[in-house]
């Protein structure tokens, strides 16, 4: 009997420890997973991507035997070789897919697409040029779309006499498409002149990249030719720049040096007052004042906003109401133009609370903060329950913005005690 024990005990000794060595490897074999996984992670969605290709080629190519004269069959063939960079097989099935379909206008598009990616141009528009001309909507925005995908890839290639003769010929088609398709072949033969005119710029050929922007213009109303050309014309006709400079300023205010626009107003302030010409140079300086005041309740500059008495309060309505928490604190416009439109953000960090966030608008234009030295009270509500239950104290963050589309700028950052 004791034999048969001592028998039993080592059998399950000898199965403790083969489970135990087991888990061991299973934990080495998982720890070595993980150390890797970032590293396979990227090959893994390749092979992965790389197998659903050669999977759906397969299913075409079944298809194909099946449906020999289906055209579209070796368009999707051709698509998928072109993903995986077997430009040989791509070319193969789409002039497959243009023989069967006898040139079908759809076949013609998508072989001269992909012969303007090889930049075989010559073909491209060989094959393009098949597609009649006729008063058929879809032809024509084929067309469009070719013509406009080659201009890009001779713009790339920075052939821009090519290029803007391109994008001309996309604009005819696009015209008899859709509105949209035209704005955006018009916004590309503005960039092809805008590229230009950048040449020449390098090149120090102010008269020709003068021409270019202006050609820019007449297509489509690009604020960064406008600003171009002010800059052009700054050392030529100082009114000119101003013209430009000042319209490029009105559609995206953000690519205008203001100092630039600045020096160039008060320039042309002077030099009217200089010549006699009061009412101009009193028409210029309300527009820099006009300027300065645009600038000044766009960007927050230091010493605009000043922040005391900070404290954050609880409220509680009746003996077990709820408490609410508010930021209360005083807000004092230090510049010296009023502020009309100032949003606030507060980035708290309580002791032992994880950190939160609040943010308010807390000045409009029906009731600005003037330039005085009057102290406005502001009150922002935050949602925490058990704020002040672990920690008496908080750092925070005050931070401001005058405008939404805008980045924050932190303005204050103070450690507050909870008031009860």
């Amino acid at each position: 009997m004791n034999k048969d024990t001592d028998e039993i005990l080592e059998y399950i000794k000898t199965i403790f420890w083969t489970i135990f060595v087991a888990a061991i490897i299973v934990s080495i074999c998982v720890a070595d997973l993980r150390i890797n996984i970032g590293k396979k992670k990227n090959t893994e969605f390749h092979i992965k991507e790389l197998t659903n290709v050669r999977l759906s080629l397969d299913e075409l190519f079944y298809l194909e035997r099946q449906n020999p004269s289906d055209f579209m069959i070796n368009l999707k063939i051709a698509f998928l070789y072109e993903i995986i960079k077997d430009t040989k097989n791509a070319e193969i099935n789409y002039e497959k897919a243009l023989s069967k379909s006898n040139n079908n206008p759809f076949a013609l598009y998508k072989t001269a697409m992909f012969y303007v990616t090889q930049k075989e141009y010559n073909k491209a528009i060989n094959y393009i040029l098949i597609i009649p001309d006729s008063g058929n909507k879809k032809y024509y925005e084929l067309k469009a779309r070719f013509y406009s995908k080659l201009g890009t890839s001779f713009l790339n290639d920075d052939d821009y006499y090519n290029s803007i003769k391109i994008y001309k010929m996309a604009l005819k088609y696009a015209k008899n498409v859709s509105p949209e398709i035209e704005n955006k072949v018009k916004k590309d033969l503005a960039n092809a002149y805008n590229e230009f005119a950048e040449k020449f710029i390098n090149e120090n050929d102010p008269r020709h990249a003068i021409t270019m922007l202006e050609n820019a213009l007449e297509i489509f109303p690009d604020p960064y030719a406008m600003y171009k050309l002010g800059l052009i014309y700054r050392n030529v006709d100082d009114e000119k720049a101003l013209k430009h400079i000042q319209n490029a300023y009105d559609i995206k205010p953000e690519i205008v040096n203001t100092e630039i626009y600045n020096k160039l107003l008060t320039h042309l302030i002077k030099r009217c007052a200089e010549e006699g010409e009061y009412s101009k140079s009193r028409f210029y300086t309300l527009k820099l004042d006009n300027l300065k005041r645009k600038i000044i309740n766009t960007n927050i500059f230091e010493g605009d906003i000043i922040i005391s008495n900070f404290r954050i309060i609880a409220h509680k309505k009746f003996i077990i109401g709820k408490k609410k928490y508010y930021a209360s604190f005083n807000i004092k416009n230090g510049s010296n133009y009023p502020i009309d439109n100032l949003f606030i953000k507060l980035s708290i960090h309580p002791q032992g609370v994880k950190p939160l966030t609040v943010e308010q608008k807390v000045v409009s234009r029906n009731n600005p903060i003037t330039s005085d030295k009057t102290a406005y009270n502001i009150k922002i509500p935050i949602d925490n329950a058990k704020l002040d239950t672990i920690s008496k104290y908080a750092e925070i963050q005050v931070l401001a913005k005058k405008d939404i589309r805008l980045q924050w700028t932190m303005i204050d950052y103070l450690t507050v005690s909870f008031t009860k």
